[in-house]
């Protein structure tokens, strides 16, 4: 009786010591935002426009086709891109945007906009102070691609059917260093965002278009809280604090984690990996359930989670359960 009352004890005790720990703040360091670079001068690309052009048109005599060109430099890029469908009316459209002045305005403070994005976010997390007497972090802009993709099919009745989206895809590396100049962490990253997208079907044709400006300031939060993650997670991991199983609580919540965020939770002996997506978030803490069938019971508080960026190949991945027949 002594040995099962010890035992009750020492369970009771064990939980509470994980859940006071779980309740402690988060320990804190200093990061300060140093320069973000770029891999030429900015000036050299000033006369570089970037510009999307997407159009769409049709008549009545029965056609499809689909093009699309780009060009791109370190500072800047260009792409075209056009579709076109034969159908009993016709439609004519056309719109530009402009993202080249922004992005070398930003450059040529070093990308001052991304550095202030950054502290923002990574000051949100509660464990990190942004300023000096700490770690330093910089960056370096290594490329702006422009991307396209689509494609057009022609139905039976002769409409044209299909789908030309643009896209920028950007990569960008940084490094936080400590004191004596050490690199103690590093990490590239790729992002990307669609400028326009036009789609027919059955007769009717849609655009969708963005400002340069507008573009630009999702490029900037984009680019900056990738980054921060990556830095925020390293030094204080993303885990799981409370729950399990289907639903779990995560020790980190907005901006860094975003709803509709998928995460790549593991069991903390390792031998499970689940998926979740983000159902909501608030300060410090975010909620999340389960995609996908894995069996995720051993998911339990100290469970390590990775956030699946958007454009990587993880995000496409089945998230579909498995059920059993009748």
């Amino acid at each position: 009786m002594k040995i099962g009352l010890l035992l009750v004890i020492g369970m009771g005790t064990l939980g509470s010591a994980a859940a006071f720990a779980q309740a402690q703040p988060k320990s804190t360091i200093a990061i300060k935002v140093g320069k973000i670079e770029t891999a030429q001068e900015c000036t050299l690309y000033q006369g570089i426009k970037y510009s999307n052009d997407s159009r769409s048109s049709g008549s009545s005599s029965g056609y499809a086709s689909a093009s699309g060109s780009g060009y791109a430099s370190p500072y800047g890029g260009g792409g075209s891109s056009s579709m076109s469908g034969g159908y009993s009316s016709s439609y004519s459209a056309s719109s530009k945007t402009r993202f080249e002045t922004f992005f070398v305005k930003d450059c040529t403070t070093n990308f001052e906009g991304v550095r202030s994005a950054m502290e923002a976010a990574l000051a949100s997390t509660g464990s990190i102070i942004v300023g000096g007497g700490g770690y330093v972090l910089s960056g370096r802009v290594e490329d702006v691609v422009p991307v396209a993709s689509g494609y057009v099919d022609r139905g039976g009745t002769g409409k044209a059917y299909g789908t030309v989206s643009n896209g920028l895809k950007v990569t960008m590396s940084f490094k936080v260093s400590d004191k004596a100049g050490r690199v103690v962490f590093g990490y590239p990253i790729v992002t990307e965002i669609e400028t326009d997208y036009a789609s027919t079907a059955r007769g009717t044709t849609a655009a969708s278009v963005s400002s340069g400006e507008g573009l630009y300031s999702i490029l900037q939060q984009q680019l900056a809280l990738a980054a921060s993650r990556k830095i925020a997670f390293h030094f204080q991991p993303l885990v799981v604090s409370q729950g399990g199983g289907r639903r779990i609580q995560l020790n980190y919540g907005a901006p860094l984690l975003e709803t509709g965020a998928m995460l790549s939770v593991t069991s903390t002996e390792g031998a499970v990996a689940a998926r979740y997506r983000v159902t909501s978030v608030s300060t410090g803490t975010a909620l999340a359930e389960q995609i996908g069938d894995a069996d995720s019971r051993s998911i339990t508080a100290g469970s390590v989670a990775v956030v699946i960026e958007k454009g990587d190949p993880a995000a496409n991945q089945s998230v579909l359960e498995r059920v059993e027949l009748p």
